[in-house]
């Protein structure tokens, strides 16, 4: 009975896993979404046209990274259970092989989070520039 309950929680995180791998393919369309409005400002700005009835892209561009981020963080939750799982096991190859994946699992993490903090640095220094040009006296 044990063992059942063992597989049947080994399902259940593999289908909360293809719920966040899902969740990235998502992300990866919002960043598709948003290069093609760029694109097409790109365009009409080269037609000479007026771009100022495009929406941002930094929303569309944030939720993207934040999904990202999230989904990342359930996965590097997933790399330290193996990893504490085969420090307890006697395979020298699984230890390993789990460390090996939670570095991978932290550094691409640690990515993650640091395009989210620049693409969110880089939208406030914009909006402060912006603010900025507003303020000055003519």
């Amino acid at each position: 009975m044990e063992e059942k309950d063992t597989l049947c929680r080994s399902l259940r995180q593999v289908d909360t896993s293809l719920v966040f791998l899902v969740l990235i393919l998502f992300s990866v369309l919002l960043s598709y979404w948003s290069v093609g409005i760029q694109r097409d400002q790109l365009c009409r700005t080269i037609q000479g046209k007026d771009v100022s009835g495009f929406p941002s892209v930094y929303p569309i561009k944030h939720a993207a990274a934040a999904i990202v981020v999230g989904s990342l963080s359930f996965f590097l939750c997933l790399a330290l259970s193996a990893d504490r799982q085969a420090q307890a096991g006697s395979d020298p190859a699984a230890c390993r092989s789990a460390r090996v994946n939670l570095l991978a699992s932290i550094l691409v993490l640690a990515a993650a989070l640091l395009r989210l903090d620049d693409l969110t640095f880089v939208e406030r220094s914009r909006q402060s520039a912006l603010l900025e040009e507003d303020t000055l006296p003519d």
